[in-house]
């Protein structure tokens, strides 16, 4: 496949603990029942076991899978699959009352997209009525016609509402050619991890026996999902892609009226993730002797007080000021420390610093600005000095990009001034120690 997806391994994760609150409310548009089971069964159980809102889109009946069926005519077929998609639904959490049937036409969702079509303004309304916030739908590249004009339905249909739209991939696994595949830059792909509800999925999936038995035997024919159509959908893990599109930096006042509502925001004193990512950010410059050093986002200096005892000066950098005065009431035994309110959009502080920390900041900002900060790094930064950057690489609906995103800048900008020495890459972050060459 030509795809810069090359490595699955390399995919960030979605953060499961999160997708409730990253998500909003969801709807997932399936063209035909048993595509939501297969292409998101895993999502819909962890969002329902998280009791966030899911509503699932019936374009189709599927009455088409079987046309050759004197037992199973159209009408009948259709029918059997909609109490299959109900059945499934219930599987995995999702009550009746928030299931949709359009009954569009199996194999007729094409002749739908000419513009002011009934289902179009239907489908406006429905996302309008139902307040949704991210809609699920099949991949634009997907093989199968109805799949095609399901995408692009929805796209007409959402355009100028301001939803996050996420694509899942069915036939793209088996059918897809190389050109089917995503291309570099045009969505962010992420993975989500689903053994703990992949038995629900499961039953989902087996839930439409139409399509996964010989209940239908009339029809040599008709549809089928074999064993070797479902091994995509079987495994530990789902695959969405996320549009990449570009979002507006994040401003001081978001800041502001997160610190205002919580002093720990992010629950930096007791996570287990905050825990993990400071011990091994300690350990990749633990052999290091610094004399000065400037961490960019010192937030309420959590991490702060770690780092101090490493460096002889230590200049710690945050934009709002009551994070900025807890950090210096926390770090108030370390002569060695000075705290300055500081925009870093605009510039950082004068300095010869052998190391530089950004850590849960770069992905505040447009690429442009973010380009400019890096080039100020590089500036004040010693030769043989260490740049460490941690980011989370798990989605944030708010963020114009996300933490591989700001690795890969740096990197294809940076590196023939600067040589990697370390990279570590984990379930929710990656952590990436470069030293700047000798000039």
């Amino acid at each position: 496949m030509t795809s810069f997806i090359q490595d699955f391994e390399k995919i960030p994760h979605l953060n499961i603990e999160g997708l409730y609150r990253d998500l909003g409310t969801v709807m997932v548009v399936a063209p035909h029942p048993d595509d939501e089971s297969l292409g998101c069964g895993g999502i819909i159980a962890h969002l329902r076991e998280q009791n966030a809102e899911v509503w699932v889109l019936f374009m189709t009946n599927g009455e088409a899978s079987h046309q050759n069926s004197v037992t199973y005519p159209p009408k009948k077929l259709g029918s059997l699959r909609t109490r299959e998609a109900e059945a499934a639904c219930q599987i995995l959490g999702v009550p009746k009352d928030h299931l949709l049937f359009l009954n569009a036409g199996d194999g007729k969702l094409k002749s739908y997209l000419q513009a002011n079509s009934s289902i179009l303004h239907k489908l406006t309304k429905l996302f309008q009525q139902k307040e949704i916030d991210t809609l699920f739908v099949p991949w634009r590249r997907d093989h199968h016609i109805d799949h095609l004009a399901t995408s692009s339905l929805v796209r007409k249909a959402a355009g100028g509402l301001g939803l996050i739209i996420v694509e899942y991939p069915i036939w793209l696994w088996k059918k897809g050619t190389p050109e089917d595949w995503p291309k570099q830059n045009e969505i962010l792909p992420f993975k989500l991890a689903i053994d703990s509800v992949k038995d629900k999925k499961h039953k989902a999936i087996m839930a439409h026996s139409s399509q996964t038995s010989t209940l239908i035997e009339d029809d040599p024919e008709g549809f089928i999902l074999t064993e070797e159509l479902l091994a995509p959908f079987l495994g530990n893990c789902e695959y969405f892609f996320f549009p990449s599109e570009n979002k507006s930096a994040v401003t001081k006042t978001y800041f502001d009226e997160l610190y205002a509502k919580d002093i720990d925001p992010w629950d930096f004193e007791k996570s287990a993730y905050e825990q993990e990512k400071y011990k091994n950010t300690l350990h990749a410059i633990s052999q290091r002797k610094i004399k000065k050093a400037l961490e960019i986002g010192c937030a309420n200096g959590v991490f702060t007080a770690l780092f101090a005892p490493h460096c002889k000066e230590l200049i710690a950098l945050e934009l709002n000021e009551s994070a900025l005065e807890n950090a210096r009431k926390r770090c108030s035994q370390f002569s060695q420390c000075e705290f300055l309110q500081w925009d870093i959009a605009g510039g950082l502080p004068e300095g010869d610093f052998d190391a530089i920390l950004l850590s849960e900041v770069g992905y505040y900002f447009q690429k442009d600005i973010l380009h400019q900060i890096f080039k100020n790094i590089d500036r004040v930064l010693l030769p043989g000095g260490v740049f460490i950057m941690v980011h989370w690489t798990a989605y944030v609906r708010n963020y114009p990009l996300t933490g591989l995103q700001v690795h890969e800048i740096f990197e294809k900008n940076h590196s023939g001034t600067f040589k990697k020495v370390e990279n570590q890459r984990y379930e929710l972050y990656e952590l990436v120690v470069w030293e700047k060459t000798e000039k």
